[in-house]
């Protein structure tokens, strides 16, 4: 089984936990893992994750804090981590064409609804001067089309045909950042509500137990 998910087109340290390394929004666990990964936790920035849509800005002041009201997360700042926890929703890890630039966003289908997708891309333009078009997305393990069946309400929010019963929260997402200008989109095929020995799943089994997913700059 694999321990940790990553894009090979992603340069730069990043990966998504499996079920196997356990409940990273354990803090004993989590710590127990980052050490074994060689990653100082205390050089972590997390979001509190709300499915809200705000992106924030973080540097080292931030390391250790869960930043309130934030569902993503974006930085410079190579000597932190960026981190997010997600049972279902997408993680996505977006970054500058030389990854001096990265950004964690969750989410869910609430976040995409939002446009908080937009919100990380007009951070990389307006903090940092970086066009659409230099920004590189990949989408970790999420809930697939296959599993995330959806109700009247869901598909008019995303104007989906009456026949329509399911729900590709990857899909959408691609389509918001090839509005935005981006050009270089990757998605993991992994169905965290499927795959039920690898990944957690809130949706197949409501629990709090979360996959953790994290990126540094170079």
């Amino acid at each position: 089984m694999q321990d940790l998910i990553k894009e090979q087109s992603f340069d730069t340290f990043h990966f998504t936990t499996t079920k196997s390394c356990g409940n990273m929004k354990d803090v004993l666990v989590r710590k127990e893992f980052c050490k074994k990964q060689s990653i100082n936790h205390n050089k972590i920035v997390f979001a509190n994750q709300i499915h809200g849509t705000m992106v924030k800005k973080v540097s080292s002041f931030d390391c250790g804090t869960f930043i309130k009201n934030c569902d993503g997360l974006i930085t410079n700042d190579k000597s932190i981590y960026l981190c997010i926890f997600t049972a279902d929703c997408m993680p996505v890890f977006l970054a500058s064409r030389d990854y001096s630039v990265v950004s964690l966003v969750h989410a869910g289908w609430r976040g995409l609804a939002a446009k908080i997708l937009e919100n990380a891309i007009i951070s990389f333009k307006d903090d940092f001067g970086i066009s659409p078009q230099d920004v590189f997305a990949y989408i970790g393990p999420h809930i697939n089309k296959c599993c995330y069946q959806i109700s009247n309400d869901l598909r008019k929010i995303f104007d989906l045909a009456e026949e329509e019963n399911y729900l590709s929260l990857s899909n959408k997402a691609k389509e918001q950042l090839k509005k935005l200008g981006l050009i270089h989109i990757y998605i993991n095929s992994n169905c965290t509500c499927h795959q039920t020995d690898t990944f957690f799943s809130y949706r197949r089994q409501p629990c709090q137990d979360r996959m953790m997913s994290i990126i540094s700059a170079k």
